[in-house]
């Protein structure tokens, strides 16, 4: 893991001492070899013990000791550049490998969505009913109905609804395993389905279902309130004209909403 340098305190502390100390005794003990004199006597008066000036002696540890801080000083400024500068280096890494990612997930994505236009006959095929008959099944039918599209799209899917389902009438599971809490509405021709559905399904779709993203859908349409409250909490909206591409022209759900591809 990479850590700022930190200042070398017990190092230098130790050399620095060490140097005063050597350069408090070395000062006599030179002086005293230069005048012919014993390093050491048992007499006061001469050789090691005679110090003629004990100020000049500890300067000279001093003076040998300050290098020591200057040259730890600069030392640990050059680490602090390197560090800073191998930091700006990563972040700029990781900026281009985030940009590279997303490059590579819109790849991706406009592939995969290349490919659901191209097998829209097959789903066509598969499962496709009309707008006005939809409006003409039970709530309950609907939910079996809004159940089938996923499963033509790829989807595993169960209708749930009923007493206790807590305002989540179909559970999918996509391809990459994330939850998908859908809420039908189904109603006559004209109504509008206003933000309450809204406010109960974001109470429950990830607290109770462990779902990563919520879809409302209905045969009518949302009021402008719901729209705005959907935006702004991430839910979903397929109104009559989305449910009308889905079911009747066979658009797949991530052309009809903006989920989270799973790829």
């Amino acid at each position: 893991m990479l850590r700022r340098p930190e200042f070398p305190y017990h190092a230098v502390t130790g050399w620095k001492l060490g140097l005063i100390i050597l350069g408090s005794l070395g000062l006599p003990i030179v002086n005293n070899l230069a005048s012919g004199l014993s390093i050491a006597t048992s007499d006061p008066g001469n050789g090691f013990m005679r110090i003629q000036d004990i100020s000049v002696s500890v300067s000279c540890g001093l003076a040998l000791a300050i290098p020591v801080e200057l040259i730890a000083q600069a030392w640990h400024r050059r680490q602090v550049k390197q560090y800073e500068k191998t930091i700006m280096d990563l972040k700029e890494d990781k900026r281009k490998m985030q940009l590279r990612i997303q490059e590579l997930r819109e790849e991706v994505k406009n592939s995969w969505l290349a490919g659901l236009e191209m097998s829209r006959a097959v789903r066509k095929m598969q499962f496709s009913l009309p707008i006005g008959h939809v409006d003409k099944i039970s709530p309950l039918d609907f939910e079996k109905m809004i159940k089938k599209l996923m499963e033509r799209d790829g989807l595993k899917a169960e209708v749930i609804g009923g007493r206790g389902d807590q305002a989540v009438d179909v559970l999918a599971v996509n391809l990459a395993g994330k939850r998908i809490a859908v809420q039908c509405k189904h109603t006559v021709t004209g109504r509008k389905v206003s933000s309450t559905v809204l406010y109960q399904l974001n109470g429950t779709a990830g607290d109770v279902y462990n779902a990563s993203e919520s879809v409302v859908v209905t045969n009518g349409h949302f009021t402008k309130d719901a729209a705005a409250w959907g935006a702004r909490h991430g839910i979903q909206l397929i109104d009559r004209d989305a449910l009308a591409g889905w079911s009747e022209r066979a658009d797949h759900l991530y052309q009809v909403v903006a989920l989270e591809i799973p790829v």
